[in-house]
């Protein structure tokens, strides 16, 4: 029962994190965001994660993100563990843990972007 419990906890918070980075994944950077970042959209890869979440710890921080920003940099570092252990042998996890810490790093670049919106007239 307690390993049943315990799969159905990891198999919500995969979705639900799955659903924030969705949500994020739809947000178009502005310029000034894209200029502070030095990337285009197209450009953002799951190595630059820890950057672009450095950038978004010392933006003004206007509310109300903190624990999807959370969520998503615990799940980038589960990623992380997977890339280094099981992506190394089987190759559909390695472009799965590329692709899933992609998103993560363009959900740092998105969070940024609404922080920004809100100091920029």
């Amino acid at each position: 029962m307690l390993m049943f419990s315990a799969m159905a906890l990891v198999q919500f918070f995969l979705s639900y994190c799955r659903s924030i980075l969705a949500t994020y994944a739809e947000v178009e950077l502005s310029p000034a965001t894209r200029e502070v970042i030095g990337l285009e959209p197209g450009e953002i890869r799951g190595g630059q994660f820890n950057r672009l979440l450095g950038l978004l710890r010392v933006a003004p921080n206007p509310g109300g993100d903190q624990w999807h920003l959370g969520i998503v940099s615990t799940y980038y570092r589960i990623i992380s563990i997977i890339d280094m252990s099981v992506a190394q042998m089987v190759p559909v996890a390695r472009s799965w843990t590329e692709r899933e810490s992609t998103r993560c790093a363009y959900f740092a670049a998105a969070a940024l972007n609404r922080r920004i919106a809100t100091i920029t007239p």
